[in-house]
């Protein structure tokens, strides 16, 4: 039988409830008709709401805390880019996903973000990602920008992008007045708008553009071929004609957008609301809104390619994001808060496998963490040694003997070594939250509890952890000994 060839789309800090296929306001027709043909995951959510450790966990199949990478790496070749001399990514050696299926015989490429710092990587061959060939490919453009005067661009990780700040942004950020003076990524805040380049020049269109160059030069080989976008992350700009296919006037703000509980008052993804008040929200989440479509609009292109190439038939399709946002939720935008609301740690999940699984709507709990044994094993690779998440397959395939299903996803925030080494010790502040059956409990470092009823509430507006106790006692037995089973040091 041949092996199936696997096409992994995926997108950095997508809020599951915005897209067409989860019920959500976003025009997504890609997506959608993914999604008819295809079985869309309502329970799936990420190790961690944040970039780097999220992806190690997908590449490896391990928490955080068991592969060490619990915060943000960058690399340290690109000028632009802040980091220091001892951060730790993905080593070549470690065994990935993608190293695993190349070692299986598959023809493995990556496009786009990778965020994992080593890119000299013998399995992806050519790979292509955010701060490295595209950096490069832009040099000159960003270069022309900045000799603009500096209220027309952004520079975003060395990216320099010409924006056009809409009057009721520029409104809001005038009433800030000095508050986000000195804050390292203050332009982030204050320079939101329409971006003044084509689209083909944004990097989500240039990913597409290598996974359907690929895709058009492919030999016999069964193959493993991901396109990572950046969208809908920052930076928040958005090129025509994007920019104008939503009027923030018409764009319903979250129905929990007044419950935040204290402990997250303070926090940067609440200040930002705070700071640039509804018109403020609104041009952020006309600009999310917009990216979206925009990532959508590469995914309908890099499955028109897979049509025309005529394997769709034998291709294992995944779309997933490495972590949410909180999307006005709660009040909060971006995922620099410290909660577990389902806005960061619930992602959007859509597989499609022809002949295997039946399209539809799963309730199956699938963590990020769960994807690289899965797909290794639909893929009959063997699964390395110490891989913590599991294989879905068998429900995948509908085995009546498989057992009961997973019911529990696990999500953690566990503190950075201080020299940013891939070592978690004891003394590392760490938070929990474990999610399924109903409910999510999380406790946090200093033993603050929440327990929220996501049937009653799916909006998490009420905190029972001191109300329904038989339920919270059940959540952190099942949280505990799931950090007993992971080997957490502590």
């Amino acid at each position: 039988m041949r092996r199936p060839n696997i096409l992994f789309l995926w997108c950095d800090q997508l809020n599951a409830s915005v897209l067409g296929p989860y019920g959500g306001p976003v025009p997504t027709p890609n997506l959608a008709r993914l999604a008819t043909s295809d079985v869309v995951f309502n329970n799936a959510t990420c190790p961690t709401p944040f970039c780097s450790p999220s992806r190690a966990s997908l590449e490896t199949g391990r928490y955080p805390h068991a592969h060490g990478i619990v915060h943000n790496v960058n690399r340290r070749d690109y000028p632009a880019i802040p980091a220091g001399p001892t951060e730790e990514g993905i080593k070549a050696d470690e065994p990935t996903l993608g190293r695993c299926l190349h070692d299986a015989g598959y023809a493995t490429h990556h496009y786009g973000k990778w965020h994992l710092l080593d890119e000299d990587l013998p399995y992806y061959p050519d790979m292509y990602t955010e701060h490295g060939a595209y950096a490069d490919e832009m040099r000159e453009t960003f270069a022309s920008v900045s000799d603009r005067p500096s209220a027309e661009w952004l520079d975003w990780y060395g990216w320099r992008l010409p924006v056009e700040v809409s009057p009721e942004m520029r409104s809001a950020v005038a009433a800030l007045g000095d508050r986000w003076d000195g804050h390292g990524h203050a332009e982030f805040v204050t320079k939101m708008g329409r971006l003044l380049m084509p689209p083909e020049d944004t990097f989500d269109a240039r990913v597409a553009d290598r996974v359907i160059d690929r895709l058009q030069r492919l030999g016999d080989d069964a193959f493993f071929v991901v396109g990572s976008m950046n969208y809908p992350h920052d930076p928040n700009v958005v090129p025509s004609p994007y920019y104008e296919m939503f009027d923030p006037a018409d764009i319903d703000l979250a129905g929990n957008l007044d419950f935040l509980e204290r402990r997250f008052s303070n926090e940067w993804s609440r200040r930002v609301v705070a700071d640039l008040g509804e018109a403020g929200l609104r041009e952020f989440l006309r600009l999310y809104d917009a990216a979206t479509a925009l990532m959508d609009d590469q995914i309908g292109r890099i499955l028109d390619a897979l049509d025309a190439t005529g394997r769709s038939g034998d291709t294992i399709v995944v779309f997933a994001a490495d972590h949410g946002d909180m999307a006005g939720g709660h009040g909060m935008v971006w995922k620099s808060t410290a909660s577990f609301y389902d806005e960061v740690m619930r992602v959007p999940l859509i597989v499609r496998y022809p002949g295997v699984l039946t399209p539809g709507r799963s309730e199956l709990a699938a963590g990020l963490t769960d994807i690289m044994p899965t797909l290794l094993d639909l893929a009959g690779a063997p699964i390395p040694e110490g891989v913590q998440g599991r294989s879905l397959a068998p429900w995948w395939r509908g085995d009546t003997s498989a057992g009961p299903p997973p019911e529990y996803t696990f999500c953690e925030r566990i503190g950075p070594h201080p020299e940013r080494r891939r070592v978690v010790g004891s003394d590392v502040p760490a938070s929990f939250a474990v999610r399924g059956g109903g409910y999510k409990y999380a406790r946090h470092a200093d033993g603050e509890e929440f327990l929220y009823d996501l049937a009653l509430d799916p909006g998490e507006t009420r905190n029972r952890a001191g109300v329904d106790m038989l339920a919270r006692d059940a959540m952190r037995a099942t949280l505990d000994e799931w950090r007993r089973d992971t080997e957490y040091p502590h």
